[in-house]
């Protein structure tokens, strides 16, 4: 065994400590002697030549070939097993699990590090199978781990994060107070809005023990315990929402009012898992387990496969529900939190070993992810088939914008607004692109929305037709188009300049349509021809013309004055158009021949208005009656443009009687 152990390293031993050289088949009475070796004489040894012996000792066994031989134990070895196996039993043993190591001394770190170099003796002795130490040195070991696993045990169980229900937390999720993300820098704190609540203490702490039990062979052990720890810590973490998985033979016969804030502290949840919870987690893990990443992996993934499963069979059971078009945004949420779930398990990996076990949660995750995102795109199908089969025909009182209209233009922009990226990447991911379809893939979702507003624009030409005044009917075609080219230009260009410039053409047409069908025929009444007879004018075609347009205009006063235009721009515009033709020609008329009437009684009742009161009553045209005007206000008031998706919900609620419901 010379060559194993070398003349220089027994001669040292002799310098620290006093001991009889005993046989390798008596190792176990040298260490019985060393339990009753008090902790202050031991204080009296070179702790750290001893330290250096065994290192030395350990490598130098490492490199023997020949296994069969049994090797020679020195003294030094008996010493160091007696020494740990002291301290196991007179010093730590004595403390409650959890503070053994609460103020980390040297002498703490001498037995944290000793129990490292016990571990590899353990495994060089353990290649010679004649080696009677090696039972002893596995006890002692045993001793070891058994202290630490309940450390570890104490340590994990030690923490300090808030298990107050969501609903009563001042930390609940909700798109105005969101939950706080856990960055990469983000310290671990005692904070109760912290997760999971360890202190860097205690967490340096576990490192030391993880990095201990691991290489000496007690992984399983070490697992065991931190994946019950950690369990209870989500599961803690999970009750303060207060979701319970759906039933898949109950949800389908509830009302969505039922249904509605389960899935909404399902997406709380959800969201919660994927920005807080399982980060912090794979934080804690990652630096607990930082020597042994692969092991962190296997142990993640199973950490989260019982929240994660309650979430992926909740929401795919929410899909069986066929929900309707109007809960489009409702279910956006869903696959936004469902496909963040699956990224922030994907970004977990880190040891880039994509494990079975990995692969296998974010197939199932993917699976739920495609399930919704078929959901949603169904409701884009019903919209449009809502649209396509709306028989109302009740013509709206003034012509103004249609409930049909304001409902998809608003339903359209609330969507888009909030969710313009993974409507596209739904749209890409469940529709085929058409064979002659060559422009780019940025345009699947501006074709989807195009396609909703072509059946809608078909559906205004049918209903416009239901007026049976052809003025107003231009009216309420421009009202409507108007809107839908307004709430367009309110979503960022995505249909593109060239179809607003289609679109404000539209009303254009129309506009000019209505002046023709309205004002061309009071026009008419104030041409020159004909008026003059033997080149004088004719009083009695004077009265005449001055009688029709009267009539004519109170006529159109009384009945326009009721119609509604909403845009105020488009008002501004109509009105100042009519003004244009109108003021001028009657101004001219008037004033041409009012001298024919100078004089007589009865001058006001054929001049019955002055220019600037046709002026004046064009300026409150299209102002409404009482009732029309408080309708449109409250319906502008909650579903302007720049609507909430608060103020969405409730315009929904005012059009229960629109076959779209």
């Amino acid at each position: 065994m010379e060559k194993i152990y070398s003349g220089k390293v027994k001669n040292r031993r002799k310098s620290y400590v006093d001991v009889t050289k005993l046989p390798d088949d008596d190792v176990t009475d040298a260490s019985d002697a060393g339990d009753d070796v008090e902790d202050e004489s031991l204080l009296h040894l070179d702790l750290h030549q001893i330290s250096i012996d065994i290192d030395q000792f350990t490598d130098e066994l490492s490199t023997v070939d020949e296994k069969e031989i049994s090797p020679e134990i020195p003294d030094t070895v008996n010493t160091f097993v007696g020494i740990i196996e002291s301290r196991i039993n007179k010093r730590y043993n004595s403390i409650q699990p959890g503070s053994r190591f609460a103020n980390l001394t040297g002498e703490d770190e001498f037995f944290i590090e000793a129990i490292k170099r016990l571990s590899k003796l353990k495994i060089v002795l353990g290649e010679f199978p004649n080696s009677s130490s090696f039972n002893k040195v596995s006890k002692v070991l045993q001793q070891a781990m058994v202290l630490m696993e309940e450390e570890f045990g104490a340590l994990l169980q030690d923490w300090t994060t808030s298990t107050e229900p969501i609903s009563k937390s001042k930390s609940s999720s909700s798109k105005s107070d969101p939950l706080p993300t856990l960055t990469p820098e983000t310290s671990y704190s005692n904070n109760e809005q912290d997760f999971p609540g360890y202190t860097e203490e205690n967490i340096t702490l576990m490192n030391k023990i993880a990095s201990l039990m691991i290489p000496a062979g007690y992984q399983y052990e070490c697992c065991q315990v931190y994946s019950t720890m950690r369990k209870d810590g989500i599961n803690e973490q999970v009750k303060r929402f207060e979701f319970e998985k759906f039933n898949v033979e109950e949800v389908p016969k509830l009302k969505w009012v039922s249904l509605e804030p389960d899935i909404t502290r399902w997406i709380k949840l959800a969201n919660h898992c994927s920005s807080v919870l399982f980060p912090a987690e794979r934080k804690l893990g990652e630096t607990v387990f930082s020597d042994h990443l692969k092991v962190f992996t296997t142990l993640f993934i199973n950490l989260l496969r019982g929240v994660t499963t309650l979430l992926v069979e909740s929401v795919t059971v929410v899909a069986t529900a066929k929900p309707k078009a109007k809960r489009l945004l409702k279910f956006l949420e869903m696959y936004v939190a469902i496909r963040d779930l699956g990224d922030s398990i994907d970004d977990s990996d880190s040891s880039n070993v994509k494990l079975e076990e990995s692969c296998n949660l974010t197939s199932e995750i993917a699976s739920a992810t495609y399930i919704i995102g078929q959901v949603v795109l169904n409701m884009f199908n019903d919209l449009k088939s809502s649209i396509k089969n709306d028989a109302n025909k009740t013509p709206i009182q003034g012509g103004g914008v249609h409930p049909t209209t304001r409902y998809v233009m608003n339903y359209i922009k609330c969507a888009f607004d909030d969710y313009q990226h993974v409507l596209e990447y739904v749209f890409r991911e469940h529709t085929k692109p058409e064979d002659d379809d060559t422009e780019e893939e940025s345009s699947i979702l501006s074709k989807q929305l195009l396609s909703v507003i072509q059946l809608l624009d078909s559906n205004l030409e049918t209903k416009s037709a239901l007026y049976k005044d052809a003025s107003l009917g231009y009216i309420f075609l421009m009202n409507n188009d108007r809107f839908i080219l307004q709430t367009v230009k309110e979503m960022n260009g995505v249909l593109g300049d060239n179809w607003c410039r289609r679109k404000s053409s539209d009303v254009r047409n129309y506009h000019k349509s209505y002046q023709r069908e309205t004002w061309n025929r009071l026009l008419q009444c104030l041409t020159q021809e004909g008026v003059q007879v033997k080149g004088k004018p004719n009083r009695r075609i004077l009265k005449e013309r001055f009688k029709n347009f009267n009539a004519m205009f109170d006529e159109i006063y009384k009945t326009q004055s009721t119609w509604v235009v909403s845009d105020d721009q488009l008002l501004s515009e109509i009105r100042v158009s009519i003004t244009a033709v109108v003021s001028p020609a009657y101004r001219s008329f008037v004033g041409r021949y009012k001298p024919q009437f100078e004089g007589a009684k009865s001058i006001d009742k054929y001049i019955k208005y002055q220019p600037e009161d046709v002026e004046a009553m064009i300026e409150t045209l299209f102002e409404g009656t009482e009732k029309v005007d408080n309708q449109m206000n409250s319906i502008q008031a909650v579903s302007t443009v720049k609507q909430t998706t608060g103020a969405f919900k409730n315009l929904l609620k005012s059009y229960k009687n629109v076959g779209l419901m």
